[in-house]
């Protein structure tokens, strides 16, 4: 399944397939380090050049998904965040029960839960998931801002 930017389309967030790029952060999920696991996301993407609301975003999606990780992909797993290029792609896996067919939408106003998957494509330019029977990976990224340039 692929979605992006609330679009419904796109697969931005498949560029962290593989080992290409710059590694910034690579962590062990678990649910006694999710909040050290937030900072540690929030300063390496600050580091890479998000800033402002666009990092405050991202992070919140990564979130998102760490916590679906502990809650629901088996209370373990592992966060890959990269930078390629101008973009920048975290990566979060389990080897939970997976996620079968699962469609990104807003639940109904009345059903408790269940936003996660959809704040993470709201929050980023890209949301990519796939459940491969042994557990999920999502990929979220986001557009680094252009270097500014100081004039001579």
């Amino acid at each position: 399944m692929s979605s992006g930017g609330g679009d419904g389309g796109g697969t931005t967030a498949g560029a962290s397939r593989g080992d290409t790029g710059v590694a910034l952060l690579a962590e062990s999920i678990r649910a006694e380090a999710v909040t050290a696991l937030r900072h540690a996301v929030t300063d390496a993407a600050g580091g890479a050049g998000l800033a402002g609301d666009a990092l405050e975003d991202f992070v919140l999606a990564v979130h998102e998904l760490v916590t679906n990780v502990v809650r629901h992909g088996g209370g373990s797993g592992r966060l890959r965040l990269r930078r390629h290029g101008a973009l920048l792609t975290c990566e979060i896996s389990d080897d939970g029960p997976g996620l079968g067919d699962v469609r990104v939408a807003l639940p109904a106003p009345n059903e408790v839960g269940h936003r996660g998957l959809w704040l993470a494509q709201q929050l980023t330019d890209g949301l990519e998931i796939r459940d491969d029977g042994r557990g999920t990976t999502a990929w979220v990224s986001a557009r680094l801002p252009a270097p500014a340039t100081h004039p001579r």
